[in-house]
């Protein structure tokens, strides 16, 4: 009965962690908004600040992730959830395929939504929510589930969501692959294999650029809303059934299938809890730099991460 009532303590207390670090995200987001309204910093800035995230924290946020030492139980779990961070991609890209269609949405919009179905929120979102939910040692699983996401994004993504637009990229060609993100995912991933800590000086300079990453990137997508109409961004059908897979029927279905292959909690509820994250704030700083729909981006970015203060909590009290 003790038990019982210590183990019901501590999910109320996870699933309080867990709100509260979503919260503090979306509150954050709303500062970002309300600063470009203000006209704190220009669209000059905004655009600055976007390659400052791209280039900079992210990059930062990556490498510091992967400062692990090497054991072999690490290794192998890293080669499991890697596989499982790849099947997970494949499926949601075959969905993204087919709901693309389905939505008829006009030509500049389908990559988007797309986008938005294939990638969610993982690097600036995931890693704190994952170490609400599941601790510290969890968030080297998600790092290592995070290593398509930087392969993928930058090549596969812009190819997406350059669809109708100017910039349109009509191929992958090998210079996609060379990028600050997958760079840094070389190097961190390189250190962790050879066991190298970086010097006390260095490892302070990455981490504290790396914990930029995630109040720079909701300020940017707040200060992107700020061109748009909140009506219009509450009005568009497409984007809630963008956001209920995005938010609970991905993350279900991955959660569904998993239980039925192992019994390593964290190779079941990592993978889910990342799936349950918003869209990828990478939506809306991708579509401006590609001249995709940047506006409708920035809404499916709005409005799911709106949303995932509800489903968020409620996944992980399921997962834990």
């Amino acid at each position: 009965m003790i038990h019982a009532l210590e183990n019901e303590k501590e999910i109320d207390m996870n699933f309080q962690s867990v709100l509260n670090q979503i919260l503090v995200l979306f509150l954050t987001l709303v500062v970002g908004y309300l600063a470009r309204r203000c006209n704190v910093f220009a669209e000059q800035t905004t655009k600055g600040l976007s390659s400052l995230l791209l280039k900079v924290a992210l990059p930062a946020l990556i490498i510091d992730s992967l400062q692990q030492s090497f054991t072999p139980e690490l290794l192998r779990a890293s080669g499991q959830i890697l596989v499982i961070a790849f099947l997970v991609y494949a499926a949601c890209g075959l969905l993204a395929f087919f709901v693309g269609k389905l939505l008829r949405a006009p030509a500049t919009d389908i990559g988007v939504y797309r986008f938005a179905l294939l990638f969610s929120n993982v690097g600036f979102m995931g890693y704190p929510v994952v170490n609400a939910v599941f601790g510290s040692e969890a968030v080297f699983y998600a790092a290592i589930y995070n290593l398509p996401f930087n392969l993928i994004v930058f090549t596969l993504g812009i190819l997406i969501i350059s669809l109708g637009g100017q910039k349109s990229v009509q191929k992958i060609n090998a210079r996609m692959f060379i990028n600050p993100a997958t760079v840094a995912v070389a190097i961190g991933f390189t250190l962790f294999l050879l066991s190298v800590e970086l010097p006390r000086p260095v490892a302070t300079t990455v981490s504290q650029l790396g914990s930029l990453t995630t109040p720079l990137s909701m300020i940017l997508i707040g200060a992107l809303l700020a061109n748009t109409r909140i009506g219009e961004t509450l009005g568009n059908w497409r984007v809630y059934v963008v956001c209920a897979l995005r938010l609970l029927l991905i993350p279900l279905a991955i959660w569904s299938v998993l239980r039925l292959m192992t019994s390593d909690p964290l190779l079941i509820g990592v993978p889910t809890i990342i799936a349950a994250m918003p869209v990828a704030a990478n939506t809306a700083i991708l579509a401006q730099e590609y001249d995709g729909n940047s506006l409708l981006a920035s809404q499916l970015v709005f409005v799911s991460t709106l949303l995932s203060i509800i489903t968020i909590p409620l996944l992980a009290y399921l997962v834990v």
